[in-house]
């Protein structure tokens, strides 16, 4: 069976690095998957986290060509909220695309919590 394309059943708020999420309006605002699951990532992302630990990273998946930094990007890594309103922050790690030149082609972030999120979690 082919691979198919992700369903993108959330929106997400993405903030360059400077903008603050809940004070300026989002960067962009874009279709998304969250998600955690048989996706492996062996490598090793430099990014400076709370108590000295890399903490587990989610997946944001995106359709192809969407406009998400990562700790690569000359300006900084974005802060996106997923799903969009829910004050769930997170950091943008390793931003590449996933099925590049297929029909399936689309975009795919490791994002890492940020911040202090509501009680309990929405």
């Amino acid at each position: 069976m082919p691979y198919i394309l992700p369903t993108f059943n959330l929106t997400c708020n993405i903030w360059r690095a400077g903008h603050i999420p809940g004070t300026d309006p989002p960067d962009v605002t874009a279709d998304c998957n969250l998600a955690w699951g048989r996706r492996v990532n062996t490598g090793d992302i430099n990014i400076t986290a709370v108590g000295g630990f890399l903490p587990p990273a989610m997946i944001l998946l995106l359709p192809k060509l969407t406009d998400i930094r990562g700790y690569t990007s000359s300006g900084g890594p974005d802060l996106v909220e997923v799903p969009a309103g829910s004050q769930r922050i997170y950091q943008v790690g390793f931003v590449d695309d996933l099925g590049k030149g297929f029909a399936n082609e689309h975009r795919g972030a490791a994002i890492f919590q940020s911040g202090t999120w509501p009680d309990p979690i929405p």
